[in-house]
């Protein structure tokens, strides 16, 4: 039996406790099969040895099965917390934006988490990519005010498009170019809003932070930049930036 040696519930995820528990699924087929041997020799010695490796799957087992129901409450409790960050977000926005705060609905939870896909969708048509690529490439000429057009034209003509959360987050640079921070920001949460877990998650919850820190508006600035590790503790990237802006905000 190769020892698990039990680490902080920190540093465990649900992927490497479920690797464990099908290592040790395995033994124990693997015990059964020594087992049914040792029972038709009548070898006594192997016998309490194999019960023995037994006994020692099975308290692993327990223990493992009671970090995955403990991880699960903690990923339930994250998820809880940051719902309600993005909800107080949202709150702060249509205040900005003179909207009617008693119509927000409620805040939809934000399932999926780190190292998980991009959130899955309809197949993109060559005319979504065609005006999508046409937005971004009046960005990189510098026609900021075209561009913005054309990024909520096409918004409006593919509102369930696969690209949509790349079109907001261009959306979101085109008007943090001009310094609309409040419209920046906006384009930054719909469009993360849209795919938590796709590929441009990470870098839009960075600059719905930044945005937010040009508005002053610093708690939901600090505490959307203190999510970015949480949720994406693998790009490196992204969260050396959020840190940076962190310090530059005074977020403590």
């Amino acid at each position: 039996l190769v020892v698990l040696t039990p680490a902080p519930l920190a540093a465990q995820s649900p992927e490497r406790v479920l690797r464990k528990l099908d290592n040790l699924q395995e033994e124990l087929d693997e015990i059964r099969a020594d087992l049914g041997v040792q029972t038709g020799r009548r070898d006594g010695g192997a016998m309490a040895a194999t019960l023995r490796r037994l006994d020692l799957i099975e308290a692993e087992l327990v223990r493992l099965t009671g970090e995955v129901e403990r991880l699960g409450y903690r990923m339930d409790r994250i998820a809880q917390d940051a719902t309600r960050r993005f909800g107080d977000i949202e709150f702060r926005l249509t205040e900005l934006e003179g909207g009617d705060i008693a119509a927000l609905p409620p805040e939809p939870p934000l399932l999926g988490g780190p190292g998980e896909g991009a959130d899955a969708g309809p197949a993109t048509s060559v005319s979504e990519r065609r005006a999508l690529d046409d937005a971004v490439s009046l960005i990189q000429r510098g026609q900021i005010v075209d561009a913005e057009s054309a990024l909520v034209q096409f918004r409006e003509s593919y509102p369930d498009s696969p690209l949509l959360p790349e079109a907001q987050y261009q959306l979101g640079e085109a008007r943090f170019t001009q310094g609309d921070f409040r419209l920046a920001a906006r384009a930054y949460l719909d469009g993360f809003n849209a795919a938590p877990s796709g590929e441009r998650a990470p870098d839009s919850l960075l600059k719905l932070g930044v945005s937010l820190g040009r508005l002053g508006q610093l708690p939901q600035a600090c505490n959307t930049l203190r999510e970015i590790p949480r949720r994406f503790p693998g790009n490196d990237r992204v969260i050396a930036e959020a840190e940076g802006e962190a310090t530059r905000l005074a977020c403590g």
